[in-house]
């Protein structure tokens, strides 16, 4: 945890896994110009969510990260690797007309990049993604074969330590519905505001 630490203290990209595979994308370019932290909440004493501002094109993870530390939106990641309260703080990521993105964590403020999970399974209420999607603006998020994913924001977050009946959900329930993309399309972003969950000293944003 030291070096992710260290990594994350200078700005640099995060990869936690040096073994990573395509599903990581280490070599994936990041948005165009780096973000500007707007706001930085603690979820425990290590990790919590980050907001970032930044110009330019979002660019995507291809896939939700494997390694060490798997997407939050893998059925196979480690429930609870990341904090109950960073899942609360970065609930409105997927609200209903939000204009917010949930940052890939593997990223930072210095190279942001959307979390490729969330594109496909959480963002179908962002109105700036359907319309990049419909421009085909940005590459789709491939999710590999065998990989499952949590079918939206809620059961990913319950899965970590949220309870189901918490105000910060309330919003998602009682706008659940269908998924906009299949596991192979993207849902490309706008130049808003992105959260992501990050050590608070310097998030990752999409």
């Amino acid at each position: 945890m030291e070096a992710l630490n260290t990594a994350l203290a200078s700005g640099q990209p995060l990869i936690t896994d040096p073994e990573h595979d395509s599903e990581a994308s280490p070599g994936l370019p990041s948005s165009r110009k780096g973000g500007t932290v707007t706001q930085q909440r603690p979820a425990d004493s290590v990790w919590g969510v980050t907001s970032v501002d930044y110009q330019g094109l979002p660019v995507a993870q291809r896939s939700p990260c494997a390694g060490t530390e798997r997407c939050p939106w893998r059925r196979d990641a480690v429930p609870g690797a990341f904090p109950a309260e960073a899942f609360r703080l970065s609930a409105p990521t997927s609200y209903p007309d939000s204009d917010r993105r949930f940052g890939c964590h593997s990223s930072s403020a210095e190279a942001p990049r959307v979390c490729a999970g969330w594109l496909l399974r959480g963002a179908s209420g962002n109105q700036q993604v359907l319309k990049l999607l419909k421009a085909g603006v940005i590459e789709a998020p491939v999710l590999p074969a065998g990989v499952e994913l949590y079918e939206d924001y809620v059961e990913m977050a319950v899965a970590n330590g949220v309870a189901g009946e918490d105000p910060a959900l309330a919003p998602i329930v009682r706008g659940r519905s269908q998924r906009v993309c299949g596991d192979n399309e993207a849902l490309p972003v706008g130049d808003v505001a992105a959260e992501g969950g990050q050590d608070p000293r310097l998030g990752g944003a999409g």
